[in-house]
């Protein structure tokens, strides 16, 4: 059977999140045949069996994937995929109503889309200062700009000519990557603000700190691999201010929770960075 759309969610040890998700995908009002494919990433949890309870309700289907990052996974599930649209989204997150529609519609108008994120509804506990995703597609480490592949549609000519996502990006840059490499190859990719996800944001210290030094650890891979076709390289004073910043604030840190968590996002990222040039050998810092 041929799809209008293909709904691809790569998951590893999702069990207690994907069911939301898939809800909100069961309640889509769509008039055209689509699937949803849920690539498992090597889960040791229920995830396989809570996707397969939902066969009643959804054009669902569960496929393997043992090459390890959700690149792989997303490539996967694009490779099984029934339909010539490819929209992609995360477990842990939530779709809103009518984003399969206006997703659909928006590759009408261009070869690829990133939808709006919605940062508010699945983050009740979040503390208020922390970063939220922008509106639109935001310009990336001052080159091009990107969609997030929480949110992310693809025309699949599109996605197979520049050859789907970069597996070597596990974590930390992946859908920039791909943003990038579309658009250098001469397609486009657009905002699609009616396609509305809500987002689910790290709500930890610790998660918040791993994620900004994963992060800004893979922007090393990205300069030693687009510092050639214009991605700017980080003035050294800027990247000497910052950590002149860090051990100023340092002294502050344990009487703010605001500036506990700035400053260890901050920190976290700031060692990312070195990290990633020291491994990518680049000076990205």
């Amino acid at each position: 059977m041929t799809f209008w759309a293909s709904v691809i969610i790569p998951v590893l040890n999702e069990a207690e999140s994907i069911g939301l998700q898939l809800d909100a995908l069961a309640q889509q009002d769509v008039d055209f045949p689509w699937e949803v494919i849920v690539v498992d990433n090597g889960s040791t949890d229920d995830t396989v069996d809570v996707c397969a309870s939902y066969t009643s309700r959804l054009p669902i289907r569960v496929v393997a994937c043992e090459t390890p990052g959700t690149s792989a996974a997303r490539n996967r599930g694009a490779a099984v995929a029934g339909s010539d649209r490819l929209l992609f989204c995360d477990a842990d997150d939530m779709v809103g109503p009518g984003w399969i529609r206006a997703m659909v519609l928006a590759l009408d108008r261009a070869d690829a889309v990133g939808g709006a994120i919605e940062n508010d509804l699945l983050n009740g506990n979040r503390p208020s200062f922390l970063p939220r995703h922008p509106d639109g597609l935001p310009v990336v480490a001052g080159f091009l700009p990107r969609a997030i592949s929480a949110n992310l549609a693809v025309q699949r000519t599109v996605f197979d000519e520049i050859g789907g996502f970069a597996e070597a990006y596990t974590y930390g840059s992946d859908d920039t990557e791909f943003s990038w490499r579309l658009q250098l190859a001469g397609f486009s990719l657009r905002h699609a603000p009616d396609a509305v996800v809500h987002y689910r944001h790290r709500s930890t210290l610790r998660s918040v700190a791993v994620k900004a030094y994963k992060a800004n650890q893979s922007r090393g891979r990205l300069f030693r691999d687009y510092g050639d076709r214009g991605m700017p390289r980080p003035r050294l004073a800027g990247a000497a201010g910052r950590w002149a910043r860090l051990i100023a604030v340092a002294p502050i840190v344990p009487f703010s929770q605001r500036v506990r968590w700035q400053w260890t996002e901050d920190l976290a990222g700031a060692a990312g960075r070195v990290s990633g040039s020291v491994h990518h050998r680049v000076l990205y810092l």
